[in-house]
């Protein structure tokens, strides 16, 4: 009775806030901060993130060939994505913005400037970009690796360690996911990756098949991959689960939403009956606020088990 009345009394005077068990937030943290409702001693490996597949391919000669979003990088973070697949054209010593053959009207640099302003904004939450090299060079008097070290060189906002870290390690900053070659430690490494749907590398697990018959393959790709992101203890290892793929048509060109489309409804309601484990990075196609909010509540016992 006395614990009670002593509870009860700090309440009336705001001195308690939230008697959730081990400070767990009562009420679903906001889309652009939900990291702050962490403790900095959490391994970023050890967190359910949401994800996007080529984060910044909006635009396509054909429809359903080559969009993958239809939420810019400003709305995507805004709805709690933190893993962000970036796709580099090298050309005249600078980065555009590709999916394989095609343009999509943004620059590394404009891409990076929007993540820097968002994290000014919101310095507890941190960002996964992983960049990868696309489509083929040309007018370049160096090589990707130089001409990435000198867009990031001295920008505190990179976190450039290839161990991986904590939350309170890197939080405002961008953690960097290399999947091009480099001569010297930059990044945690990301060019051993397998299109298998099941690939273990040193630090990652990779389930990344994305050329496929039909949806119903791809989907128990994924809950395959799922449960065992779910069963796994280890925090030395990054789950990437790329939700995303396409069939070819009778033209031979690829059908993304043929994928994304049913993948994505069977994904939210997987989500909704999943209670607190890690489940990885789940990085999708045309992602949704529905979607980047039932991944990330995942990380947090007191919401998704009440």
């Amino acid at each position: 009775m006395r614990i009670q009345q002593i509870i009860y009394a700090a309440s009336v005077f705001g001195l308690v806030t939230n008697l959730s068990i081990c400070n767990e937030p009562a009420m679903t943290p906001a889309p652009s901060k939900w990291m702050s409702a962490l403790p900095d001693t959490k391994a970023i490996a050890s967190l359910t993130i949401p994800g996007t597949h080529n984060s910044c391919a909006l635009y396509e000669p054909v429809k359903g060939t080559a969009a993958c979003q239809h939420l810019s990088i400003e709305k995507q973070l805004e709805s709690g994505v933190r893993f962000f697949d970036v796709r580099c054209r090298h050309e005249g010593d600078l980065f555009s913005i590709y999916h394989g053959p095609v343009f999509q009207k943004q620059d590394f640099t404009g891409v990076v400037d929007r993540m820097k302003r968002f994290l000014n904004r919101n310095p507890s939450e941190t960002l996964l970009v992983s960049v990868k090299e696309e489509h083929r060079p040309r007018n370049n008097s160096r090589p990707f690796e130089d001409t990435f070290r000198s867009l990031v060189e001295g920008d505190s906002v990179w976190w450039l360690g290839e161990d991986l870290p904590t939350l309170g390690d890197v939080r405002g900053k961008i953690v960097l996911l290399r999947r091009f070659n480099s001569s010297q430690s930059l990044g945690i490494d990301a060019t051993n990756w397998g299109h298998d749907g099941f690939f273990q590398g040193r630090q990652l697990f990779v389930q990344d098949r994305f050329e496929l018959p039909n949806a119903a393959l791809k989907w128990k790709i994924i809950e395959r991959s799922l449960k065992h992101a779910g069963e796994s203890d280890s925090n030395r290892c990054i789950h990437l689960n790329y939700c995303s793929g396409y069939v070819k048509n009778l033209l031979g060109l690829p059908s993304i939403t043929e994928i994304s489309t049913p993948i994505n409804k069977k994904l939210l309601q997987y989500l909704a009956a999943t209670k607190h484990r890690r489940l990885g990075c789940v990085v999708v196609d045309f992602t949704t606020p529905d979607i980047a909010l039932a991944t990330y509540q995942i990380n947090f016992p007191s919401i998704r088990e009440r």
